[in-house]
């Protein structure tokens, strides 16, 4: 927008202003190459250091992957045929990508497990440099700038770029997706293309992102082409997402050795399963989950994205000749994710990853928009453009640089007291047989970080749900677990006791202990750690006691001449069970 002040402007500082969406010659305020290599770099150490948070993309996508690659891996309800709400062509293609690396000799599983996250984290980078440059360009090159000084440093994108995880893959394909249709002339194709590959191979619901940039699109296209020109280019469009959809399900189907549509059959089974099941049966969170969580991960910015909308009617009452229908349309896709998903009962963190691009926009545009409105007022009263702009600055300034500390110490908070279920295998360990998990089931990392000799059990625990099972293990080149009916598979979260072996079968184990929490009053979570005559300590590590550490000391890291250090530890082991009669036991099958 051009500067709101009594000197005149000149082309240098109507560079740095929010200006219409007609200004296409604009460059990027720093080059593209520059800007991917630190997204890069942010991301390799989110790929490295990053906590897996959720069993789902454990259980779901890092088992079955493991599964294609070693013909063994545990495995959900949501993977047998009769449910089929998850894509082998999503697992399949994740798997291609490490295959060339599997061949390496002597190469440690765990070290495909990071190959897949850098993977990601490198798709990821791509998506949001390319999304910055279609900002710098039809937006502004400040906003460019802006997004990503947002984006980068936050907590939420650290922990969603290197998810293996439907909704990260989205994520990376709205960007793509965003980005062509902030280019001119839109290429309506490869927008419906990305936005398609989010929405049938990555996380069907985040097609809804789609609406306003195709509504918007279809209006600007109307004043000058015909209904029936803008429906032929839109037929057209689709040849490729059409494609797509054939491809998913032609696959899913061979996989399954059924006719499925997954992406069907995950809406079907999340919005009209009824009232005996769906994803309420998994926990239920208060209205305001989003806003907390948001504000955790993004802090300040977040706040600034949920006002882009006010500043910009206001923007709009300023200068209304400055305000376009793409300023507005840009901004919607955050509120609309939001609006819907904060309705649902059901709520996770990864659900909001999609929208992190857009909150991320939003917050970019609030800040250029606070700007533009300082400059405005500055010139009514009649104060000098240098001292509105340095005021203007700084504002920015500060806001980017407490944001980028807040989010720094939310990453190192997170890292340092939440990584021992990850970390604790990376020793020489030579486990052999079973690997048992009670209580700390839902942190299991995977069977990357497992020997090939090892397998991972479950005894029974408090928990009274579903757990996952094991596929059949397969030396053949082509898994017969895809399309075999598993037994004892529910989709209404009832517990299976078949998913259990006795404690006895178990030659290690896997136990937290926390010295100010009591046993579980039925002993069905006993403290192993402290049973020493059956259990030696193989590897320890501490863990941050969540329960009795203060919620400051556990959301954020601060330096001790800052705060004082309130965490409370607890441990996470990997116990090995005494041997009586000195032999080994043979895996339970």
């Amino acid at each position: 927008m051009p500067s709101r002040n009594q000197e005149p402007a000149t082309e240098a500082s109507k560079n740095n202003d929010l200006p219409g969406v007609n200004s296409l010659s604009r460059e990027p305020l720093l080059p593209y190459r520059i800007v991917l290599s630190v997204i890069l770099s942010v991301g390799l150490v989110s790929a490295l250091y990053a906590t897996i948070p959720d069993c789902d993309e454990v259980f779901n996508y890092w088992e079955p992957t493991h599964y294609l690659f070693y013909g063994y891996g545990l495995q959900t309800w949501e993977y047998s045929p009769a449910y089929a709400i998850r894509s082998w062509l999503y697992v399949g293609i994740h798997s291609l990508v490490t295959l060339p690396f599997s061949l390496i000799p002597n190469l440690d599983k765990s070290h495909l497990f990071l190959i897949l996250r850098t993977a990601l984290t490198a798709t990821a980078a791509v998506s949001q440099a390319e999304l910055y440059e279609a900002l710098s360009r039809s937006i502004n090159p400040g906003v460019g700038l802006l997004f990503i000084l947002v984006s980068v440093p936050s907590a939420g994108m650290f922990q969603a770029m290197p998810a293996y995880l439907p909704s990260s893959f989205a994520m990376y394909f709205v960007m793509f997706g965003m980005a062509e249709f902030l280019r001119t002339p839109v290429s309506l194709s490869k927008a419906l293309t990305h936005f398609s590959i989010a929405g049938l191979l990555g996380w069907p619901f985040c097609l809804a992102l789609v609406v306003p940039q195709l509504l918007f699109w279809m209006a600007e296209e109307g004043k000058t082409k015909s209904i029936m020109e803008i429906f032929r280019c839109m037929a057209l469009s689709t040849m490729m997402p059409l494609a797509l959809l054939a491809t998913v399900t032609g696959i899913d189907s061979l996989a399954y050795r059924k006719v499925v549509f997954v992406p069907l059959n995950i809406v079907l089974y999340n919005v009209f399963g009824g009232s005996e099941r769906g994803p309420d049966l998994y926990g239920t969170e208060p209205w305001w989950y989003y806003f907390a969580n948001l504000s955790l991960n993004f802090n300040i910015t977040a706040a600034a994205a949920f006002v882009s909308i006010v500043l910009l009617f206001v923007a709009l009452v300023a200068f209304p000749a400055d305000v376009t229908g793409r300023h507005f349309v840009l901004l919607l896709p955050f509120y609309l994710w939001f609006g819907v998903f904060s309705l649902q009962p059901h709520k996770e963190e990864r659900f909001m990853y999609p929208a992190y691009p857009a909150l991320c926009i939003n917050a970019a545009m609030t800040l250029a928009l606070a700007k533009e409105l300082i400059l405005f007022a500055c010139s009514k009263l009649k104060i000098q453009q240098r001292i509105a702009r340095t005021l203007g600055i700084s504002l920015i300034t500060i806001i980017l640089i407490v944001s980028a500390i807040i989010s720094t110490s939310r990453i190192f908070a997170i890292t340092t007291a939440y990584s021992a279920p990850k970390n604790i295998y990376q020793a020489d360990l030579n486990i052999t047989g079973n690997v048992c998990f009670g209580k700390e089931w839902y942190r299991f990392p995977s069977s990357y970080f497992l020997p090939a000799g090892a397998r991972p059990r479950f005894i029974k625990s408090a928990f009274a749900g579903l757990l996952p099972g094991a596929f059949a293990e397969s030396n053949t080149p082509f898994r017969d677990g895809t399309w075999r009916v598993p037994k004892n598979m529910n989709d209404l979260n009832q517990e299976d006791p078949s998913k259990y072996i006795p404690i006895r079968d178990c030659d290690y184990l896997v136990d937290s202990y926390f010295e100010y929490r009591e046993e579980d009053a039925g002993t069905l979570e006993p403290n192993y750690i402290l049973d020493t005559e059956n259990w030696d300590r193989v590897a320890c590590q501490k863990f941050l006691d969540a329960r009795q550490t203060p919620f400051l000391s556990r959301a954020l890291w601060l330096p001790s001449w800052v705060y004082r250090d309130q965490r409370v530890w607890g441990e996470y082991c990997i116990l090995r069970r005494k041997p009586k009669d000195g032999a080994q036991r043979s895996i339970h099958t």
